[in-house]
């Protein structure tokens, strides 16, 4: 199964789906976002594999470390990155909440 955080509706959506894929004995390959997936992918027993897309890079201001041809979990906090000023730049519409109208 290839379920990915940022399309599934975030972690906790992800986290049902990997509990149903452990119960169905599947294996998980997320391949979208590693920054994200590796923390979740680690967590679970049957992960395949976390692809790689260096074009995402330029989103974060940290880089996952690679060691033996496997992703060093990060021990930084939360998720273990924060997103660059480029990333903002793609920015392209905005909303406002909350405005009391």
């Amino acid at each position: 199964m290839q379920p990915d955080a940022p399309r599934v509706g975030g972690i906790t959506p992800f986290l049902q789906i990997s509990a149903l894929a452990d119960y169905k004995g599947r294996a998980l390959a997320p391949h979208f976002v590693m920054e994200i997936h590796v923390h979740l992918s680690a967590a679970y027993p049957r992960t395949a594999w976390v692809e790689h897309f260096e074009w995402l890079e330029p989103m974060f201001d940290e880089r996952l470390e690679l060691k033996d041809g496997r992703m060093v979990i990060p021990n930084r906090g939360g998720l273990g990155l924060s997103l660059s000023e480029q990333t903002a730049a793609w920015t392209t519409e905005s909303a406002v909440f909350g405005s009391g109208a």
